[in-house]
């Protein structure tokens, strides 16, 4: 499990849930390789993409996970079933059971980086804002995240999360 307290974690999967979103299929790869090199298991992964269908759409979340499926026949190719099951059940618009295997912070940055994406999400990033400091993610963890955005992901994706960010801490 991804703990709290591993602030290298969720700004990650909050780029990767980014470059899902953005159809960036050859940059996540990449991203995915560094992760992976980085501590963050396949099973992480795996299921951050069952978490990210709800966000991203199922064909983004299906188009990750064969990258995902693609890395794992190059690193481990005995967990290739893991992914494969993954894709099956996102097939079947089922979420898996899976995200128990991530901390609660990787599921605030994942929704985060998935609603910087899009101008037209605008109300719901500046809602999710609040409950991010609602849930006790402070305002360095979501700055490490907006950081991230903008090195491993897209800096207009990360401009637009600052954006609302700056906003709602003018109105606190």
């Amino acid at each position: 499990m991804l703990k709290v307290n591993n602030h290298t974690k969720y700004p990650f999967v909050a780029a990767i849930a980014a470059l899902a979103a953005m159809g960036e299929l050859y940059r996540l790869k990449n991203l995915l390789n560094e992760a992976l090199d980085k501590g963050h298991t396949i099973d992480e992964l795996n299921s951050a993409f069952s978490y990210m269908v709800t966000y991203i759409g199922a064909p983004r979340a299906l188009n990750s996970l064969n990258v995902l499926k693609q890395i794992c026949l190059q690193r481990q190719p005995n967990r290739t079933a893991l992914v494969e099951q993954e894709i099956e059940h996102l097939s079947m618009t089922k979420i898996n059971s899976a995200q128990s295997r991530l901390s609660h912070h990787c599921y605030l940055a994942i929704k985060l980086g998935a609603l910087a994406v899009e101008d037209n999400f605008q109300a719901l990033l500046q809602a999710h804002l609040v409950t991010c400091l609602d849930s006790q993610f402070e305002a360095a963890h979501i700055n490490a995240v907006i950081n991230s955005l903008a090195i491993k992901a897209d800096i207009n994706v990360a401009m637009r999360a600052n954006l609302s960010f700056a906003k709602l801490l003018e109105r606190a």
